[in-house]
């Protein structure tokens, strides 16, 4: 669809007169007459009901009146947007992110970005889930990337990427020796898990995980000091994390995925941000998201089951 005819169907939409519209559009009636017959043979249907004293819009004109407002809105919105990001020679960006993003895709998109957009400096800093909601909402950070959900108004995500969840055992452990498990099969395991006040409603979620699957295991609440994987390779436990968490476990650990279950990544921001560098950054982790996995269950939404 030509912008350019949906700009002057607009304008004559709203005016209702050929005359009035073509001299809005800096033209001669004329001229908007072909423009306008041209676009609904294009279309293939009439806007316009013409008469020598009447003109008025159709139902299918009507409708696209609606419709191209909103499509010439979003089209300005992308304009300004590209010409900010073309002008955009340096910036800053500061960037919360918990463990757990950390060892999912974050580094991935972290290069990539700066190899993109060598000036925009990045400034990095991982917390706890709680400080970093409260860091975002404070304007500390521009942008955070949190696993699960945010169940806050303020703030708005995309969806980055799909971590496979499953459990960190110690090698000689018998679980191991598979290649993935159910999540039930956890329940005689010491679970290693953080502290409720530093993972706020992602501790619910697997409390609830855990009394929907019918088990009660054993828990460690593990301190600040203390490391999930350390705890796992020492035989304090089992820990529960995502797939890219091997990549930064001991050696005698391994990672277990359980059947059919998924963690969501997303970045979080505050849609009032007018910082341009954080629109730059929105652009580019849309563009660059994963796949998702739609063959799996995600575990937020088994929670709402």
């Amino acid at each position: 669809m030509d912008l350019s005819k949906l700009r002057s169907f607009i304008v004559v939409a709203e005016e209702l007169n050929f005359r009035k519209s073509a001299e809005i559009l800096g033209m001669s009636q004329p001229p908007l007459t072909r423009l306008i017959s041209s676009f609904e043979e294009e279309l293939s249907t009439k806007l316009f009901e013409r008469s020598t004293r009447h003109v008025k819009l159709t139902g299918a004109g009507v409708h696209l009146l609606k419709e191209g407002r909103e499509i010439i809105a979003k089209a300005e919105k992308i304009e300004k947007e590209v010409r900010s990001i073309g002008k955009l020679k340096a910036g800053g960006l500061s960037i919360g992110f918990s463990t757990t993003t950390f060892m999912a895709s974050l580094p991935q998109i972290i290069n990539e970005f700066q190899d993109r957009f060598p000036r925009i400096k990045l400034q990095l800093q991982q917390e706890t889930r709680n400080r970093i909601i409260k860091g975002l909402k404070s304007a500390q950070f521009d942008i955070c990337f949190l696993e699960g959900e945010v169940s806050d108004p303020r703030l708005e995500k995309h969806p980055v990427h799909d971590e496979v969840l499953g459990v960190l055992v110690p090698k000689k452990h018998p679980l191991a020796k598979r290649e993935e498990i159910e999540f039930k099969e956890l329940k005689e395991e010491t679970v290693i898990l953080h502290p409720k006040k530093d993972s706020g409603s992602f501790y619910d979620t697997i409390s609830q995980l855990f009394k929907q699957s019918g088990i009660k295991p054993k828990v460690y609440i593990k301190n600040e000091r203390e490391s999930c994987p350390i705890l796992v390779a020492t035989g304090k436990g089992v820990s529960l994390t995502i797939l890219g968490a091997q990549n930064f476990a001991p050696a005698d650990t391994k990672f277990v995925p359980i059947k059919q279950l998924y963690l969501p990544v997303s970045v979080f921001y505050v849609p009032e941000n007018q910082n341009p560098s954080l629109r730059t950054f929105l652009s580019f982790v849309s563009e660059s998201s994963f796949i998702k996995n739609k063959h799996a269950e995600c575990l937020m939404d088994v929670m709402r089951l």
